[in-house]
């Protein structure tokens, strides 16, 4: 289960590839929501190293890099000024899709070699909205859709945007689909002892990080009685959402992979014995 949280996808990419590198069996199938969904539409493509791999190109990409053009929270309120819902053109996320789309060769759910379920919100139903069937490209852009950020997305005469938005970490969606062992790695943990926000962004940012990593938590204690769940959750900062640097998201998948190599060869395939949070820490 992969959950959202803007660039700090790059984390996940980072603790796939410890986890793969470490022999850890490959998922029977995949939940994904946001920036999990498009790092998950990989994996579920080639849920081994070699999809780890793309996922790094991926990541590396002018299309990844160029994604958040300008800072998306700065620009908001021109874009709403101007009478416009969205700061950022849909193209931006259509043109990653068709990057990571022409790595993989894979662009039905129909053709991924285990089951992936995508998770966006239907505006209209105020609810989450799972896609398991047809094309990729449209519930990849309905679940990446960051409110405010990029514009919504009609589906079947529907609007939808980030699925985050209702479920950030669907652990329910896995439960839901008769999932018994649930491995998730939830992207919205931050340090204890984080400084005061100073402007208006970093006061949203970290707003929303603490609700959503608090919603996991809740909805982690109601359902861990039902499978058993294990949330991997690399700990980063509150703006790290739109920070999409080279060397920034290099940095970011090498310091997950040694946080989850650390914790692999210290635990080994116990920690994934019993329900448990583990947080990774980061080099800064």
């Amino acid at each position: 289960m992969l959950g959202g949280g803007g660039a700090r996808g790059a984390a996940q990419v980072g603790v796939l590839q410890a986890l793969f590198e470490a022999g850890v069996d490959p998922p029977a199938a995949l939940v994904g929501v946001s920036v999990g969904a498009l790092n998950g539409s990989c994996i579920a493509a080639y849920p081994s190293q070699a999809g780890v791999m793309m996922l790094r190109e991926l990541w590396m990409s002018r299309q990844a890099l160029e994604v958040f053009r300008a800072h998306p929270l700065g620009v908001i309120l021109s874009g709403l000024r101007r009478g416009q819902l969205s700061a950022l053109p849909q193209e931006n996320v259509r043109r990653l899709v068709e990057r990571a789309q022409a790595l993989t060769g894979i662009t039905t759910f129909e053709q991924m070699r285990v089951p992936l379920a995508i998770v966006a919100t239907d505006l209209n139903a105020g609810k989450p909205a799972v896609f398991r069937a047809g094309a990729l490209t449209p519930a990849l852009l309905a679940s990446t859709a960051i409110p405010g950020v990029f514009p919504s997305v009609r589906i079947e005469g529907r609007e939808h945007m980030d699925g985050g938005i209702v479920d950030n970490t669907p652990l329910d969606v896995a439960i839901g689909d008769g999932a018994k062992e649930i491995l998730a790695v939830s992207l919205m943990a931050g340090g204890e002892n984080e400084q005061a926000p100073s402007t208006w962004a970093e006061l949203i940012a970290r707003t929303l990080q603490l609700a959503l990593h608090h919603q996991m938590l809740s909805d982690y204690d109601r359902l861990r009685e039902r499978a058993r769940i294990t949330v991997l959750c690399p700990i980063t900062a509150p703006t790290a959402t739109w920070e999409m640097k080279r060397q920034h998201i290099d940095d970011v998948v090498e310091s997950a992979r040694t946080a989850t190599a650390a914790m692999l060869a210290q635990k080994g395939s116990r920690f994934m014995r019993h329900s448990g949070i583990q947080y990774l820490e980061l080099r800064s």
